[in-house]
């Protein structure tokens, strides 16, 4: 089906849905849009699609919206706190200065000085706790980390238990 096709059953079967979409959505043109939204992506998978069908996407995609109340024309929450910079592509091989720029909110040296603890307590772990500690960070999660490692889920449990007062104990003044 060419998007010609699509566009012309969308027109026909929208307006079927026109009364149940404004009995749903009431006054908010955000749910209105969303649903309207949703049937023609209910059409897109399947133009044959039964009634019963887009009406269920409706009613799901209306609830989505609803909860996390985010919509089709509303930007990304992870979007609001873009800073736009103009860099040299030289910048980035000095590690400190990248670090700067993920961080931009902490002052330089409370970076460096972090940087600097974070280094020394990655070196006094064993090899085992390293590779565990750096899986973690990656956000791996612990059935991955012990098949990675190749290793009993009971010796995983005690290496990670035995590296949380490591880190008290480093961390703590």
């Amino acid at each position: 089906m060419n998007i010609r096709e699509l566009q012309q059953c969308y027109e026909s079967r929208i307006k079927e849905f026109k009364g149940f979409i404004y009995k749903q959505t009431r006054d908010d043109d955000d749910l209105r849009q969303a649903a309207h939204l949703e049937v023609w992506r209910g059409l897109l998978k399947d133009p044959d699609a039964t009634d019963g069908f887009l009406m269920n996407r409706i009613r799901w995609r209306m609830r989505d919206v609803w909860k996390s109340s985010t919509s089709v024309d509303k930007p990304h929450k992870k979007r609001e706190d873009i800073t736009i910079l103009r860099f040299y592509p030289q910048d980035f091989e000095n590690e400190i200065f990248v670090e700067f720029f993920e961080n931009h909110k902490e002052p330089l040296d409370e970076q460096v000085i972090a940087r600097i603890d974070m280094e020394r307590f990655f070196q006094s772990l064993d090899d085992m706790e390293q590779k565990i500690v750096v899986y973690k960070l990656v956000g791996r999660h612990d059935r991955d980390i012990v098949c990675e490692l190749k290793m009993p889920f009971k010796s995983y449990l005690r290496i990670k238990r035995g590296i949380r007062p490591k880190i008290k104990g480093f961390f703590s003044v």
